[in-house]
């Protein structure tokens, strides 16, 4: 077993913990070092080292990294009693997620989302849950996360921060099932260290604050994941939870299908354990979590049977080819956006496993195993990947703690991550002409008028149909807009069939969009160019109207540019 390799934690004194505080701070000022002199080999689509790098520099996020060291070395020097850990994660995690809540939307489908969420707002659940794959264009995403969204706009308003404060409860609760998982199948040290591994994903942080599903399916998966090993050992009324979060999770995202794979692995390494005895009960607990689970999947299916066969059809013919064409390296995931001691540790962690015949061990390795064996290089789509591949890291780290503070190390890793994240990734990411939405949504609300005159015109060059920035638009600020957008509007590129924004093009103007109540107005331009006011159809309607404010922050990382001119 891997808790009796090394079952004793190593209690160093005070000049010892004082000397692996240097060891770990050389190391980690090294490697941050050695990662930015070889930035270059990062293709990272989001905020790869090279991009980052040319608008930030070097040296603060040393002297960040620094500063992190110390902070964690200050804090792993406190004897924190096992009832405060999961306490500590929690507000750790959360706090740390607040600190991105400024950056901007960066991708594009989060229109789509707000979109989803704003007609369950507006029209209603019953429509939502009527109309999803009908009037509401569906895209390849599944109901869960949308429904999520749209309750919360629904009970506290249409808010960017209500998104973020949801997204960075579902971060945190993500720490803690790896908490709790790890302590379930290996023990507390293990399951404490994975969770503030998993905190050693400098990707992590830019998608928390983000209007995505990434990371509310991440948290569904764990605790799908958790409350099914609850349920096999504990029974009782977990049997019923596990059943009704591997559905949640079932219907977040169409790659969870792949990852809810692990639940028979963890049911075969459960029965494996318990050959000797009490398999019987272990097995009827589990085949009745698995009955009622597909009971629950089965009944939504047959409800939009036909929606999901056309998705599943696109994801095949489109999404899954396109995956060799937007993937990203290896290297770029697992040391560049991913703090290199996780998969080095996780080596370790294998053999540590074999040697030691764990059978518990191939339930946390399996997800990981099968994103490599299939070739997945597509960051966003193994996120939920990443609690797992901290636990076998945490399982190899295990063998070092009868000699080291494992403690300290696994926050050291964490600390230099949140500072690149912080002190790079951020930074970087408030530098693009995403950034331009958040600062125009802050000054329309400023002004004194009732709605928002709208107009996306095409610009000479385009990848995607400017009318899905009206939603990321709609996102940051509290005003009506009215905007007038019918299919076909704009033609579409050539390579339209492979493009990875094509569901842009797919873009169906909401009816709340249509409704024009009348009013004073401002006009918003969106467009990739400053003299979009001389189109005579705009030029028309802001006769008369001397006020203009340009939003024009540019970056030349992106091939789309963001640019917004009020008038009023």
């Amino acid at each position: 077993m891997l808790t009796s390799l090394s079952s004793a934690t190593h209690n160093p004194g005070m000049k010892s913990r004082f000397r692996l505080f240097l060891i770990m701070l050389l190391s980690s000022v090294s490697l941050f070092w050695l990662l930015y002199l070889f930035r270059s080999y990062d293709d990272s689509r989001l905020a790869s080292w090279a991009d980052v790098y040319q608008t930030t520099g070097p040296l603060k996020t040393l002297l960040v990294i620094i500063l992190m060291q110390a902070a964690a070395f200050l804090v792993s020097s406190y004897s924190m009693p096992e009832r405060l850990q999961p306490y500590f994660l929690a507000a750790f995690s959360f706090a740390a997620s607040v600190l991105f809540w400024a950056e901007p939307e960066m991708i594009v489908d989060a229109s789509r989302y707000f979109i989803y969420a704003k007609y369950l707002k507006v029209y209603g659940i019953m429509h939502f849950l009527r109309e999803w794959g009908g009037s509401i264009g569906i895209w390849t995403d599944l109901p869960a996360v949308p429904l999520i969204y749209g309750l919360s706009f629904e009970l506290f308003g249409e808010s960017r921060a209500v998104i973020q404060v949801l997204n960075s409860g579902f971060f945190a609760g993500s720490v803690l099932l790896t908490y709790a998982i790890g302590r379930e199948l290996f023990d507390k040290d293990i399951g404490f260290n994975a969770a503030l591994l998993f905190m050693g994903i400098p990707y992590i942080y830019t998608q928390v604050p983000l209007m995505l599903v990434d990371i509310a399916s991440l948290f569904f998966l764990m605790l799908g994941i958790y409350l099914f090993l609850a349920a096999l050992r504990r029974g009782g009324l977990f049997v019923f939870y596990a059943a009704l979060a591997v559905a949640a999770a079932f219907f977040t995202k169409y790659s969870t299908w792949l990852m809810l794979t692990v639940l028979p692995v963890i049911y075969a390494a459960e029965l494996y354990r318990l050959r000797r005895s009490g398999m019987d009960r272990t097995a009827l607990r589990g085949m009745i979590a698995f009955f009622l689970s597909f009971f629950l999947i089965s009944l939504v299916i047959a409800l939009k049977h036909d929606e999901m066969m056309r998705q599943i059809h696109l994801l095949v013919s489109y999404q899954r080819p396109g995956l060799s064409r937007w993937g990203e390296s290896l290297i770029s995931t697992y040391l560049f956006q991913v703090h290199p001691a996780l998969p080095v540790m996780a080596l370790v962690s294998v053999y540590a496993a074999f040697r030691g015949r764990d059978a518990s061990y191939i339930a946390v390795a399996w997800l990981v195993l099968l994103v490599l064996v299939l070739q997945v290089r597509r960051i966003r789509y193994i996120v939920m990947v990443f609690p797992m591949l901290a636990l076998m890291a945490s399982c190899g780290m295990a063998q070092l703690r009868q000699r080291f503070d494992t403690r300290f190390i696994s926050m050291s890793v964490a600390a230099f991550s949140l500072a690149v994240a912080l002190s790079g990734f951020l930074p970087f990411m408030q530098n693009t002409s995403a950034v331009n939405f958040i600062n125009a949504g802050k000054y329309l609300d400023s002004l004194d008028v009732n709605e928002l005159k709208v107009f996306t015109p095409l610009p000479d060059e385009y990848h995607l149909n400017p009318a899905v920035s009206v939603p990321l638009l709609d996102l940051f600020t509290d005003k009506k807009i009215v905007y007038d957008y019918a299919p076909g509007s704009y033609p579409p590129p050539a390579d339209i069939s492979s493009s990875r924004l094509r569901f842009t093009w797919e873009y169906r103007n909401p009816p709340f969009y249509q409704d024009d109540a009348g009013g004073s107005r401002a006009v918003v331009v969106i467009s990739d160019r400053k003299d979009s006011g001389e189109l005579p159809e705009i030029r028309k309607e802001i006769e008369g109207l001397s006020g203009r404010m340009d939003f024009s922050v540019r970056d030349d990382m992106f091939s789309h540019q963001t640019l917004i001119t009020v008038y009023h």
